[in-house]
């Protein structure tokens, strides 16, 4: 954990070069900074998960019917004044930095939540809409509380109408993926809140671990709606919705069975005896 804080913090520096607008005080380049990170980091998952699934087997054709952005997902939303004081090196050297420690990480493990936090929800600025997130490791031990082992090849709904920046979702994926990892080819994730925002952030963490990872879900929705007045109304807007494609599990699955026959085969060449024996070999078992 003391080697993931050192990360985080690390990242926190590269986010906060992005943006450097004289004209801006230095919280509202460090939010800015740390938006411009989301927005083109989640792009940039999206891109790679649309890759993922070309690369087995999905035409290019196909993919708007398994990958879908709504109105929700948002681009640049400063000025074009400070668009030209964003340092793009720093963007990239940002998302290089990010995916590398949720590469390096558990799967699922929550980055950006308390960094989120520290950065945007400072000084009670989250307190008019009520945010205040759920530390990880309470996460965790919730998910824990509640698991109960999931039917075999059924799908299986995770809901979280008021997700925040995905710490609980997350929580339970990580947990989902160290009791039964074949499970979640079978799982639906189906989240919603009222900050788009804060949507865009746990869109960015389940991506970035599904992609990074190599995991794939049955399918992703992303919802941004207030969840009492619209949730159930259609009045919601979503940011994005993703199903993984039948050829992708099917190419996967027929990839882990080549590399498991070849594995055995390897196995047993290495235990068939050898042919050629030394003289001393021979003399020996003769002399018995």
């Amino acid at each position: 954990m003391n080697d993931l804080n050192k990360q985080t913090a690390n990242l926190k520096k590269t986010i906060f070069k992005i943006s450097n607008n004289p004209k801006k005080s230095n919280t509202q380049n460090q939010d800015l900074s740390f938006k411009t990170f989301v927005q083109v980091a989640l792009q940039h998952s999206i891109d790679t998960l649309a890759q993922r699934f070309t690369h087995y087997g999905l035409p290019p054709s196909q993919l708007r019917q398994h990958i879908a952005t709504g109105k929700a997902l948002v681009g640049f939303e400063g000025t074009p004044d400070d668009l030209k004081s964003i340092d793009f090196d720093a963007v990239v050297d940002a998302i290089n930095q990010y995916s590398s420690i949720v590469k390096e990480s558990e799967p699922f493990e929550d980055i950006l939540s308390l960094l989120a936090q520290d950065i945007l929800l400072t000084r009670g600025r989250g307190k008019s809409k009520g945010q205040f997130m759920t530390p990880p490791e309470i996460a965790k031990f919730t998910a824990k509380l509640i698991y109960t082992p999931k039917e075999e090849n059924k799908t299986h709904q995770f809901c979280d109408p008021c997700v925040g920046y995905g710490a609980l979702m997350l929580a339970h994926l990580w947990n989902q993926h160290k009791e039964d990892p074949e499970s979640l080819k079978n799982i639906e994730i189906v989240v919603n809140d009222i900050d788009p925002f804060m949507c865009h952030v746990t869109a960015l963490q389940i991506l970035a671990n599904t992609t990074q990872h190599n995991i794939d879900v049955k399918s992703f929705l992303i919802l941004c709606s207030n969840a009492i007045t619209q949730y159930d109304s259609g009045e919601t807007s979503f940011l994005l919705n993703f199903q993984t494609p039948e050829i992708v599990f099917a190419r996967i699955e027929e990839i882990q069975t080549i590399k498991l026959v070849q594995e055995l085969m390897s196995e047993v060449l290495d235990m068939k005896p050898t042919k050629n024996k030394s003289k001393d070999s021979e003399t020996l078992v003769g002399a018995a």
